[in-house]
C-alpha cells in the first residue's frame, strides 16, 4: 500500500503548458513534485545553457507550480537541464520517492477515468491512488484487466470484484464503477479504444524499462492516440 502518494509531474521548462483545472482538482489529495527539464542541444554545454536560461526556465514554471500550490495541494519544484529527459525522470523520480508519473495530455472534463490493471503484485497501490483520488471527486470509473487472456476469464473476474469491492469499502458508490474484460483478438485494441472513450486513464507501470513502461510503449501509445492525460503507478521500489 501506499502511505501520502507523491507525484511526479514532467513538463517542458522551456515551453510548459499550464495544467487544466480539472486536472489540478483531481491532483490535490497527492504530493506532488513537478519536474521542469529544460532541453539541452548535443552541441551545447549543460552548465552554460543554465547560467543562460535558468531564470528564464524557473519564471516559465512558476505559473504551473503556483497552480497546485493555489489549490491546496503540497507541491515542490526542481529543474534539471538535460540532454536525456527520459534519463532525468527516472533519477529524479527516485530521488524523490515518487510513487507515480504523469504523462501530461487532456483531461476532458473528467466524468469518467480508466484504471487498467495488469500486475496483481502492483493492484493495490494502482486501486490506492484509484481511491485517494476519486473519494471527494465523482468521475465513473472502468476497471480493465489487461491480462485476462493469460490468467483466465474466471480468475480475471475475481480480481475485477475484488478491486470493485476495495473501492466501494473505500467509499465509492458501487454504481460508479464498471468493468470490462478484452479478448484475446482484441486485448491492446479494447484498452486504446476504451482510453479513447474516457477522459484520464491510471495504469501499473510496465516493463522492463522507465523508456517502455512511462514515456513510450502502451502508456505512449495511449497518449499519441488520444491525447489523454496518462497516471503511471510505479512498481514498489
Amino acid at each position: 500500500m501506499i502511505d501520502d502518494p507523491t507525484l511526479l509531474i514532467p513538463i517542458d521548462a522551456s515551453a510548459p503548458e499550464d495544467p487544466p483545472q480539472a486536472l489540478v482538482d483531481l491532483l490535490e489529495p497527492l504530493h506532488i513534485v513537478v519536474l521542469g527539464h529544460y532541453p539541452v542541444p548535443d552541441q551545447a554545454a549543460p552548465q552554460q545553457l543554465q547560467e543562460a536560461h535558468e531564470t528564464e526556465a524557473k519564471d516559465a514554471m512558476e505559473p504551473v507550480v503556483r497552480r497546485f500550490v493555489e489549490q491546496g495541494t503540497d507541491v515542490e519544484s526542481v529543474l534539471v537541464f538535460t540532454r536525456d529527459h527520459v534519463t532525468s525522470i527516472d533519477r529524479v523520480a527516485n530521488e524523490h520517492d515518487c510513487d507515480a508519473v504523469l504523462v501530461p495530455g487532456s483531461v476532458g472534463d473528467l466524468s469518467d477515468v480508466l484504471v487498467s490493471l495488469k500486475d496483481e503484485q502492483n493492484m493495490f497501490r494502482v486501486l490506492e491512488v484509484v481511491g485517494l483520488l476519486l473519494e471527494e471527486t465523482d468521475p465513473d470509473v472502468t476497471l480493465f484487466h489487461s491480462e485476462s487472456i493469460e490468467k483466465g476469464s474466471a480468475i480475471s473476474e475475481l480480481l475485477l470484484r475484488g478491486a470493485t469491492d476495495w473501492l466501494t469499502e473505500r467509499g465509492l458508490e458501487r454504481n460508479r464503477i464498471t468493468w470490462r474484460e478484452p479478448t484475446a483478438e482484441t486485448q491492446t485494441t479494447d484498452l486504446l479504444e476504451l482510453a479513447d472513450e474516457h477522459d484520464f486513464v491510471i495504469m501499473g507501470e510496465e516493463e522492463p524499462s522507465l523508456a517502455e513502461r512511462v514515456l513510450g510503449e502502451l502508456p505512449d501509445r495511449i497518449h499519441a492516440r488520444t491525447g489523454r492525460a496518462v497516471l503511471v503507478v510505479r512498481k514498489e521500489r
